[in-house]
């Protein structure tokens, strides 16, 4: 049988997906479905005297009207993870006594119907009293700023310094330093999918049964069943299908709980679908941050180190955007040989939504800071950027490097990788560059490098169940919203089972099958489920082959499964069909991957070429090439799906998308009026693609993440390349703010 794992496969979920046969969230309509709506914060912080219900409870179709009194259940928050070390201030999952951000809830409204529900809402009267409200993190963390709670001292949550080597030796007299301050706007994960969810009774466990727009089912269980008082096991979440998710969807949010609670007060089901500006203002944003670092080297161009600040917004409450500062630190190394850092981060509460992860988690922040920071340094040693980055890549034969930066028992180790052949090869593919546009615009060329972390986490699930037809079931943990789960988990079944594809279905994102996995995110997917698929399905292949050599009277080591039979190896003629060594009942494996070393390190190289309109500010991308290493591919289609998904994505963190508050926390751009993400045509450019492969021993199987290479470097080569473009118009020019808007350029040259 010709191997599965890399073989080039349109997916198989998508014929259903694009002829509108998918079930999302939303899609769930339940005999006696009620419907649940919020009462949300106007103001951005506010103390809540009193709230008025009665007029809400008075109106048509009105079931329940509820603020936090009313639901004990729910006094103790959400907490999501964060470091020890940090001041926490968990989020409530119904507010009763202080708003921190607009959109904040404080009651919930159930009715027949959703506009019944909505109208409700708007009618429960909160008295709320203004208090002063901070938006922007650098404002946060001045001299006299008001506090993001009140009552509290500091509005910086923790203090860290990340150092190693010998950082003050690396800035002496004979350095050549160069420094750079990085403003990065706040980013939405502006899914299709607004969230979603729909919770019934489950009569086959006599508790909940709970459909939900998340990336991480196991801990939306957790939280329902904590809330609830309820055992795991009686509370089933599923994400059949999820319009996207990025990273924003990766934590447990207060409806998910408050829905699950009004169908287990109601005993009837109830679903919450949010509006557009309504999950725009309520789901997780990304970046925020401000970044000052000075980098060094000798006159020769090797670099001696780098040194900064780091200011990571967390927004009102402690959420997963806490673990963000330590990815985007150690994601400053990039691909390059960082003899000595020091960088000190501050995680600052600001009266905004709390933060999470949107896609690359913090990586393309820390790639964005070094980049930037490396075209700076070229020009203090008036030598060519990618000449700069040529002499300070890490090498093959360094290979496993390890860089300096502490953690884990061996600090972060690069696995595998060949930097300069990524560099080479994608310049290669770009040819030359012009200098003008023939109708006179400015023409500009940029080079990111990069390295990013794929696979975190351990303990990964798989059960793979053969059935006496010949039929295989295969169950995941992970959560996909477009990763395509079901071709590529079912591609490395079908190899390592030696079985039919066809034969193969997939079910993901059920927490009755399986026990708990991680959620999806940070380009896990492959290196995990692939792993902990590749497993389940090697234990299976292996008790199939041990029932069909009592059956054939041979050695395991001698028998072949192909086509739906077991043989002998060279005598094809003494053979078994599998069906027959399979027990009525069928036989199971369940697996769990757990490695020792959980990162696998992919590796790219991007180059823009952009032209800049002077007079108007446009950018207008030219060319664009992405060469990456993202391992082993177990489905090339897939990879250069997520290629050119993660390079769109990077485009609107580079040129457009920007989730802004004004300096008290008002939030300006909940809906997609004014937060602008890429369309068709500013992605005409369509990338081309370089694609290496450098093996690992991090996981047996060889595979690397690929779902964020796309958009990691892209700002940061996007950067590059305008920047370029605007000093042949004034040669001092400095491009340090995400995104890079038209009238961010016309200041530029007009400064």
């Amino acid at each position: 049988m010709a191997p599965y794992i890399g073989r080039r496969m349109r997916r198989v979920e998508d014929e259903r997906l694009i002829t509108g046969r998918g079930r999302f969230a939303g899609d769930i309509k339940l005999d006696g479905l009620a419907h649940v709506a919020f009462s949300r914060s106007v103001l951005p912080h506010a103390r809540i005297q009193s709230i008025d219900t009665s007029a809400a409870r008075s109106m048509p179709g009105v079931l329940e009207v509820w603020t936090a009194s009313d639901l004990p259940e729910v006094a103790e928050g959400l907490s999501d993870w964060g470091p020890e070390d940090m001041v926490k201030r968990p989020r409530p999952i119904l507010n009763r006594e202080e708003v921190n951000y607009v959109g904040e809830a404080y009651a919930v409204v159930v009715a027949e119907s959703a506009y019944e529900a909505q109208d409700a809402a708007e009618n429960v009267n909160a008295d709320l009293d203004p208090l002063p409200g901070v938006g922007d993190v650098m404002a946060a963390t001045s001299d006299g700023a008001p506090t993001v709670h009140a009552g509290t001292e500091s509005n910086v949550s923790r203090r860290k310094t990340t150092a190693y080597g010998e950082i003050k030796a690396a800035f002496g007299p004979d350095s050549v330093t160069a420094k750079i301050h990085l403003t990065t706007a706040r980013v939405a994960g502006a899914a299709m999918e607004p969230r979603a969810v729909t919770a019934g009774p489950d009569p086959e466990t006599g508790g909940l049964k709970v459909w939900t727009s998340t990336q991480n089912i196991f801990d939306v269980r957790e939280a329902i069943a904590g809330a609830l008082g309820l055992e795991e096991e009686s509370v089933r979440v599923v994400a059949e299908d999820v319009g996207g998710g990025f990273g924003a969807k990766g934590s447990v949010f207060p409806e998910e709980v408050l829905t699950a609670v009004v169908a287990w007060r109601l005993k009837r089901p109830a679903q919450w679908i949010a509006s557009r500006s309504e999950d725009g203002a309520t789901t997780a944003q990304g970046h925020g941050s401000v970044i000052e670092v000075e980098i060094a080297s000798g006159r020769d161009g090797k670099l001696r180190g780098l040194r900064g600040r780091l200011l990571h917004d967390l927004g009102a409450y402690s959420g997963s955007g806490a673990g963000q500062p330590d990815i985007i630190v150690s994601h400053m190394l990039s691909a390059y040989v960082v003899p000595a850092m020091s960088i000190e981060s501050q995680l600052v509460f600001t009266n905004t939504v709390p933060t999470g992860f949107i896609r690359g988690g913090g990586r393309p922040l820390g790639n964005y800071t070094i980049e930037r920071a490396m075209d700076q340094l070229a020009r203090a040693l008036d030598i060519s950027p990618i000449e700069l980055r040529r002499r300070n890549l890490v090498q093959p034969e360094q290979i496993p490097f390890t860089t300096g930066y502490p953690g884990g028992r061996r600090g972060l180790v690069y696995d595998s990788g060949d930097y300069p052949r990524l560099l080479d090869l994608t310049l290669e593919k770009l040819g030359p560059v012009p200098e003008n546009t023939d109708d006179g615009r400015l023409v500009g060329l940029g080079v990111a490098c990069c390295v990013e972390s794929t696979g975190f986490g351990g303990g990964e699930p798989a059960k793979l169940r053969i059935n006496k037809d010949g039929s295989a079931e295969l169950f995941v943990g992970s959560t996909p919203q477009g990763q395509g789960h079901q071709t590529m988990a079912a591609q490395v079944a079908a190899d390592r089972l030696g079985w039919p594809f066809e034969r193969i279905r997939v079910t993901a994102a059920d927490t009755k099958h399986v026990p708990p996995a991680a959620l999806t995110a940070g380009s896990r997917s492959a290196v995990q489920v692939g792993n902990a698929t590749a497993k389940a399905a090697t234990a299976l292949r292996r008790r199939l082959l041990e029932r069909a050599g009592d059956v054939l009277e041979a050695d395991v080591a001698d028998l072949v499964i192909e086509d739906g039979n077991i043989a002998v190896r060279g005598a094809p003629s003494k053979s078994v069909p599998v069906t027959q060594v399979v027990p009525a009942e069928g036989l199971e494996v369940l697996e769990s991957f757990d490695p020792k070393r959980p990162l696998a390190y992919s590796s790219g190289c991007h180059a823009a070429v952009v032209a800049v309109d002077p007079e108007t500010g446009q950018v207008e991308i030219l060319l664009y090439v992405i060469g990456h290493d993202t391992g082993k591919a177990i489905n090339e289609l897939i990879v250069e799906g997520q290629m050119h998904g993660g390079y769109a994505h990077g485009v609107g963190y580079a040129l457009y998308e920007a989730a802004m508050y004004d300096p008290d926390g008002n939030y300006r751009t909940a809906s997609f009026l004014d937060y602008s993400i890429v369309s068709t045509g500013e992605v005409a450019a369509v990338p081309l693609l370089v694609h290496i492969e450098t093996p690992t021993d991090a996981n047996p199987e060889g595979f690397k993440g690929a779902g964020e290479s796309g958009t990691i470097p892209a700002p940061a080569a996007i950067s590059s390349a305008v920047e370029h473009a605007l000093r042949k118009r004034k040669a001092d020019a400095v491009v340090d703010r995400l995104p890079i808007t038209s009238d961010r350029i016309v200041e530029i040259l007009g400064a």
